[in-house]
């Protein structure tokens, strides 16, 4: 058996979300707003 766990975000549904999560992270942060989901380094 094979496994290949990027695959495990391969449904539509989850590719919409996650779409959905990088606008609201961008929109977040060109109003001035901290990031939903930031980086830290």
């Amino acid at each position: 058996m094979l496994l290949v766990p990027h695959l495990g975000s391969g449904t539509t549904e989850t590719r919409t979300a996650m779409a959905d999560l990088a606008a609201s992270n961008a929109i977040a942060v060109l109003s001035g707003q901290a990031a939903l989901t930031p980086v830290l380094a």
